[in-house]
């Protein structure tokens, strides 16, 4: 019978459970072994070869060295820094006219209702508009009303002004010759008094009755011409009285034919500036609409602008906390909405001298809610005009922008971004890489930025540092750069 031996072959970097292996050996074939031996050998083997195994696969795997956590990192860079701050707003005109429907100054004697201001309360009619986006010149015709009705007043109108100075002056010419005929008259009388006067003096010559009837006759032409005296007087002032009423009467005329005379002029519109032709919204029939030829308009109502597309600005609101920052004359970068990826040069020309409750015009220009809007009572806003510089075609009245206001800038400066910054005693610190390992390092902000810081001192162009805080300083780790 041939003997064989159990060898035990176990290796620590397998998942492999030992066993006993046969292997024949010549050598203890050829020996004689008890076969109580050779089963104790057996069960030894298997037993050693179990535990191993157990030990093994119980035991947890260390991990690789060579495995760290990966922290994202920036390089610190010196260029150019930039601190602005967004202020929205609406696209508009620095300089425009708002065209609106002519006040009738003859509204009251064509029988239309009292608007306000002395206007006729008649609704006019457009016979002719202006091409909505069209390019005018100053002086060109922008919009003509019907006039036919107001060309036969002053029709109406010459002809009672000439029958007024007819009659003014018919009227007058029969009051100087009334006036004339009782000039004559009291020179009669006078001369009549005189005479009966000279009589008197023959009354020596004469008898006693003739003398007393001489001195009736002297006493009773006297005082018809004392009479007729007064009444020429009196006559005088009922005619100076008489011709200043007539001369009212025709310079009423005149008013009312130099009134219709003014609408008729109204009735065509000109431009007093040039520029972009824009229509106003306005009620009509409670519904919002644009004007259009044969609609009718009230005396005084905006219906029309007209846009001078040479200077145009951005009229804004900017946080009352945050215009403490901004100064006249800022530079600003201006994005129009319907061009997201345009900027166009800017400056801030003016800000307003007083906050206005969130959602008010402030006096400003374009489409504006109302001061009484939720959260007016509390937020508060100061107006801003940001003046567009650039000159260019998409630039339009009414359409919503913004303009990013610089505060703070400087030509080159070390720049790290914002989120990189810790704070350590009451300084700020950063971690920079030294060595594959992170050490925290304190160093001096300068501006500061939404997103980015500039840096005084404690960091140099070039050197790696976390773009994140992190806890354990000194901790073996493997960078990875964003």
């Amino acid at each position: 019978m041939k003997k064989a031996r159990v060898t035990v072959n176990i290796r620590k970097d397998t998942a492999v459970a030992p066993g006993p292996v046969p292997v024949p050996d010549q050598e203890l074939a050829e020996r004689s072994m008890p076969r109580g031996a050779m089963w104790i050998l057996a069960l030894a083997g298997v037993a050693i070869g179990v535990g191993i195994y157990s030990a093994t696969q119980s035991q947890p795997s260390q991990p690789s060295t060579s495995a760290s956590k990966a922290i994202a990192t920036v390089t610190v860079e010196e260029k150019q820094f930039e601190s602005t701050i967004r202020a929205g707003g609406t696209v508009g005109a620095v300089d425009s006219a708002l065209i609106r429907a002519p006040r009738m100054r003859g509204g009251r004697d064509r029988g239309g209702g009292g608007g306000g201001g002395g206007g006729g309360g008649t609704a006019l009619t457009i016979e002719s508009l202006a091409t909505p986006g069209s390019i005018v010149q100053k002086g060109d015709v922008v919009a003509a009303f019907e006039s036919r009705s107001t060309e036969d007043m002053m029709d109406t109108f010459r002809s009672n002004v000439a029958q007024v100075r007819r009659r003014s002056t018919s009227q007058k010419a029969s009051l100087l010759i009334s006036a004339e005929t009782l000039r004559q008259e009291l020179h009669k009388a006078r001369a009549d008094a005189a005479k009966a006067k000279l009589d008197l003096r023959t009354s020596e010559v004469k008898s006693k009755i003739q003398a007393e009837i001489l001195a009736l006759q002297a006493e009773q032409q006297e005082a018809a011409a004392d009479q007729l005296e007064d009444e020429v007087r009196l006559s005088e002032i009922a005619d100076n009285a008489t011709e200043r009423t007539l001369d009212i009467d025709v310079q009423l005329a005149d008013n009312r034919l130099e009134r219709t005379s003014f609408d008729l002029d109204k009735m065509v519109i000109r431009t007093p500036v040039s520029g972009l032709v824009v229509m106003e919204t306005m009620m009509q029939r409670n519904t919002p609409s644009q004007a259009a030829a044969g609609d009718q308009v009230y005396p005084g109502a905006y219906f029309l602008r007209i846009v001078d597309l040479s200077r145009m600005a951005v009229f804004a609101h900017l946080n009352q906390a945050d215009a403490q920052l901004i100064q006249i004359g800022a530079p600003a970068g201006v994005r129009l909405d319907a061009y997201p990826g345009a900027v166009f040069e800017g400056r801030v020309a003016s800000m307003g001298a007083m906050a206005v409750g969130a959602g008010s015009s402030g006096g400003g220009r374009g489409s504006r809610g109302s001061s009484r809007s939720s959260g007016g009572q509390w937020v508060r806003q100061v107006p801003l005009e940001i003046e567009i510089l650039s000159d260019d075609e998409r630039i339009k009245p009414d359409l919503s922008a913004s303009g990013d206001i610089r505060i703070a800038f400087s030509d080159a400066a070390l720049v790290v971004p914002r989120s990189a910054l810790g704070d350590s005693d009451g300084r700020k610190v950063v971690w920079v890489l030294e060595d594959d390992r992170f050490v925290v390092r304190p160093i001096e902000v300068g501006l500061l930025s939404d997103t980015e810081a500039t840096v005084v001192s404690g960091l140099r162009a070039g050197e790696v540092i976390s773009s994140q805080p992190i806890g354990d300083q000194g901790e073996p780790v493997a960078s990875r750069s964003d």
